[in-house]
């Protein structure tokens, strides 16, 4: 009996050996500023593709995580690849080791290409529609 009150006794010795991790809270100003200081910290360093993905997106506190949004699937990738000293600079400064960073892709912007004549045409009568009178007048074809 008196064993394993020993062993519990040594194995809560050994986690506070670890120790435990603070979990402070946290506000969306307190990200922002380490989260700049952190791209200022960079820039000086001179890892400016780092820097830049982080000036993509604002951060948002959303709890424990940090939520951001990348323009495309591989900005997002080559983001997750180096973003381990970021959340360790994060999770230091603001006292929080639960900290988790979640990305997400928003790919709004398409080009959408002209290849025909008449298609090109229909695009710059959206833009400016007194080309159409230009192309009756002069009897233009398209």
């Amino acid at each position: 009996m008196k064993s394993i009150k020993q062993i519990e006794i040594q194995q809560k010795a050994k986690e506070e050996e670890i120790g435990e991790h603070p979990t402070d809270e946290f506000s969306q100003e307190d990200l922002e500023l380490h989260w700049n200081n952190y791209v200022n910290y960079l820039d000086q360093k001179g890892k400016k593709i780092l820097m830049s993905y982080m000036t993509l997106s604002k951060p948002i506190k959303m709890g424990n995580h940090i939520l951001l949004e990348f323009p495309n699937q591989g900005s997002k990738e080559d983001f997750e690849s180096k973003y381990a000293e970021v959340l360790s600079y994060l999770k230091t400064k603001l006292r929080n080791f639960d900290i988790k960073i979640k990305i997400t892709v928003i790919e709004t912007y398409k080009p959408k290409v002209h290849y025909t004549n008449e298609d090109k045409f229909n695009h710059f009568k959206e833009i400016n529609p007194v080309i159409e009178q230009f192309r009756t007048i002069f009897e233009l074809d398209i």
